[in-house]
C-alpha cells in the first residue's frame, strides 16, 4: 500500500441503489477511500474485517431489510470511533433526526447529493475529535 493511500481516509458508503454509490464514490473525490455497501448487512460484513481503519459511515435511511437508523446505532455501539452521517430524500429533518438519534449522527444530507456538498461533510467529519478503536 502506498504513502498516499494509507493518508486517506476511508468512508463507508451504504445505499441499496447502484446509481449512487457510483455517485457517491465519484463525488467524494480522490482523497478518501470508498468502500460500497448495497446495505446494512454488507456494510457490517465490511466493518467487521475494515471496522478500524474506518473514519467515516455514510448511509442512506430508506433500504430493504435493516433501515439506515438500524445500521447507525449498531456502528455507534461497536465503532464509536467512526462518523456517522445519515443520507435521505425524507423531508422532515427532526422527526428523522429523532428516528436515528440513539446512532449520534454527525449529519443529515438530503438526497440529491451536491459534490460540493458531500466534500464539504467529509472534510468537516475528518476533524470530529473520537476515540480511536483499541
Amino acid at each position: 500500500m502506498s504513502e498516499t493511500q494509507r493518508a486517506r481516509p476511508t468512508v463507508v458508503y451504504v445505499d441499496d441503489e447502484e446509481l449512487a454509490r457510483k455517485y457517491f464514490a465519484r463525488a467524494a473525490g480522490s482523497g478518501y477511500e470508498v468502500l460500497l455497501a448495497d446495505g446494512a448487512d454488507e456494510a457490517m460484513s465490511i466493518l467487521r474485517r475494515e471496522g478500524a481503519r474506518v473514519a467515516i459511515l455514510v448511509t442512506d435511511f430508506r433500504m430493504p431489510g435493516p433501515h439506515g437508523g438500524d445500521l447507525l446505532r449498531r456502528v455507534s455501539q461497536e465503532y464509536p470511533h467512526i462518523v456517522r452521517i445519515l443520507v435521505t430524500a425524507y423531508v422532515d429533518k427532526d422527526a428523522l433526526l429523532g428516528a436515528v438519534n440513539p446512532g449520534e449522527v454527525f449529519r443529515i444530507l438530503e438526497k440529491p447529493l451536491g459534490v460540493g456538498t458531500v466534500r464539504e461533510v467529509l472534510a468537516a467529519a475528518t476533524t470530529v475529535p473520537v476515540s480511536r478503536p483499541r
